[in-house]
């Protein structure tokens, strides 16, 4: 059945709009960042990441950096700074994890996982950053 809709003719079945082709991609990304987020240790609910006792942040717009406890534990990042304060200079990293920084003009999320999830955690920052994500290792 066409109805008129905003000065345009739509398709609407009895079960609602059909989506556009956009729209499906769109889901369809997001399932995919869904379930390589949860293999990787971050939490996605909707469309935000989420981190218990942190704002919840748009998975649109965000930008993900990985890090090795070994190489992570040589410096002091902003990141650890705008999370913990002052004490991020005595805050040591465990070398056993891996660090999951997820970034977006809203704020900042970091993620301690288990340094065997690497695989993982590149395939997650890949699908978020659209391009191959390297870990960051000692120079």
């Amino acid at each position: 059945m066409l109805i008129p809709y905003r000065d345009t003719w739509e398709h609407i079945s009895m079960f609602g709009k059909r989506k556009t082709d956009e729209e499906k991609a769109a889901a369809k990304r997001l399932s995919n960042i869904r379930v390589a987020a949860a293999a990787a240790g971050v939490t996605v609910i909707g469309s935000k990441f989420h981190q218990a006792g942190q704002q919840p942040l748009p998975v649109e717009g965000s930008r993900v950096t990985i890090e090795l406890g070994e190489h992570a534990r040589k410096r002091i990042t902003l990141t650890r700074v705008a999370l913990i304060g002052i004490f991020a200079i005595w805050a040591k990293k465990d070398e056993s994890k891996l660090y999951i920084t997820i970034e977006h003009p809203d704020g900042v999320l970091l993620y301690p996982v288990a340094a065997g999830k690497e695989p993982k955690a590149r395939v997650f920052a890949t699908l978020i950053n659209g391009e191959a994500t390297g870990v960051s290792k000692p120079e």
